[in-house]
């Protein structure tokens, strides 16, 4: 671990080791990211950062708590090109500001638009 470890106040959104996952910064929180690190093993998630232009961030970036929050799903039961492609739909429409729930489990072609 290169990277130094944030010592901002973090929260969680969801049970942190579950299917999905969110944890950010929460200026009131009294926990710090070094409590939230043993409550699951990184290398079974897709993380994406949570705000804005939505995109998967590396193990570095996270120490350091670079962004407002990010956004965790479960690897066994999230494909990642499933994940993006949902981006890229919300992206081109001009997008959401926060990456919150796991996307539709459909693709975005199967939306029909009646007039």
């Amino acid at each position: 671990m290169s990277g130094k470890m944030t010592d901002k106040h973090i929260s969680n959104r969801r049970v942190v080791g579950g299917d999905y996952f969110i944890i950010q910064y929460q200026r009131n929180s009294k926990l710090k990211l070094q409590d939230y690190l043993p409550l699951f093993d990184f290398n079974d998630y897709w993380f994406y950062k949570k705000t804005n232009k939505f995109r998967q961030v590396d193990y570095e970036s996270f120490l350091r708590f670079d962004y407002a929050g990010y956004i965790f799903f479960r690897k066994d039961l999230y494909k990642k090109e499933h994940i993006d492609t949902w981006i890229e739909f919300m992206t081109s429409l001009g997008g959401i500001q926060f990456l919150a729930k796991p996307t539709p489990p459909f693709p975005p072609e199967n939306i029909i638009i009646r007039k």
